[in-house]
């Protein structure tokens, strides 16, 4: 028998009262989260069905009234480098972007989406809602640009389609098997891109489409740039024609801009040496992406992987352990942090 979609069902009731908001609170580990003023969390019931899809993570949610944050400082500090989506079935959600700046409100069929590089805001009633985190890399993959984002509604036709595809999977992966997933995965993504392409000229946050643009084309010039030696702050500015306060604002909310350099070239060698036709030595790989000192490169690619460079170019499996005695908070959270690094060339879930 073939092995299903990798799958995590979490379900408060099996939890004692008084431990059910807390450990739902700690699987959400990318926002800060808090109930409404009065309400009990001996009372909090949560009931959540979550896939791993390649580069994507779904999620089925059944929730009470909750309010959820993602502060600037959790965007620069957590690496989560995600486009992700929110479908809502029922209920209302207040969102507030960008500070307070602009605040949007999202009822039962509508499609809202973030950029979670920046801080936002929610405030919801008892509600259901399909969400779709998708890693950036695998959205540069699927469009030669990914337009501003936080905050836009994926409206009309487009948004229907979405929809009408998001709760299809929802319906149909307890279904499907592992194997699927990469043609699921790649469908959805593709689906997202275009979604976000017939958008673009929606009605965006004025400081959240300001910033966005200038990150985005700060971002094209560091991937086209990432060998060359001349990359950093001054270098970025000078050939964007802009001010380094503005390029500095841009990642103000991220890991930086030297950070942001870093963290590409760091992803760039894993996916290098997870390649079989890559004959490079480490060392060569890692000098030629910027890294003059061959320790200081294998520890900083420790420290954001886990394991050595030499590990990764024997491309052990990354396992994914979902047998009943788990647990599913910790099974949830490794899905999203591997995910936001791993390379797509020779991944394998177990």
């Amino acid at each position: 028998m073939n092995a299903p979609t990798p799958t995590v069902h979490f379900d408060t009731n099996y939890l004692p009262e008084n431990d059910r908001f807390d450990a739902w609170r700690s699987a959400v580990h990318a926002h800060r989260i808090w109930l409404p003023e009065g309400a009990d969390p001996a009372q909090f019931t949560a009931l959540v069905d979550a896939w791993t899809l390649g580069e994507v993570v779904l999620a089925h949610s059944r929730l009470p009234a909750v309010c959820l944050a993602r502060t600037p400082e959790m965007a620069g500090a957590d690496g989560e480098d995600w486009v992700s989506l929110a479908f809502q079935l029922n209920g209302t959600t207040v969102f507030t972007l960008d500070h307070g700046d602009f605040v949007r409100t999202v009822g039962p069929g509508e499609i809202i989406v973030f950029d979670m590089t920046r801080d936002f805001r929610s405030e919801t009633t008892a509600h259901e809602v399909i969400t779709c985190a998708v890693s950036r890399r695998a959205m540069r993959q699927a469009a030669q640009e990914i337009p501003p984002h936080h905050g836009l509604l994926i409206e009309g036709g487009w948004g229907r389609l979405l929809a009408d595809y998001m709760l299809s999977l929802v319906r149909q992966l307890p279904q499907m098997e592992a194997a699927d997933a990469p043609a699921l995965s790649r469908t959805l993504v593709q689906l997202v891109a275009a979604c976000l392409k017939a958008a673009s000229d929606s009605p965006l946050p004025p400081v959240s489409r300001r910033v966005a643009d200038v990150r985005h084309r700060a971002e094209t010039y560091i991937e086209q740039n990432l060998t060359s030696p001349k990359l950093d702050p001054l270098g970025i500015c000078k050939a964007l024609g802009i001010s380094k306060a503005r390029l500095y604002r841009a990642f103000m909310r991220a890991e930086g801009v030297t950070g942001y350099i870093r963290k590409r070239r760091l992803e760039t060698i894993h996916v290098l040496l997870n390649d079989p036709r890559e004959t490079r030595s480490i060392s060569e790989i890692a000098y030629q992406h910027g890294f003059v000192s061959e320790a200081h490169f294998s520890r900083v690619f420790r420290q954001k992987f886990g394991f050595s460079p030499r590990d990764a170019r024997v491309g052990l499996p990354v396992t994914f352990d979902t047998d009943e005695g788990d647990d599913k908070t910790a099974v949830f959270r490794r899905w999203v942090r591997h995910l936001s690094w791993m390379p797509t060339a020779r991944r394998r879930v177990i």
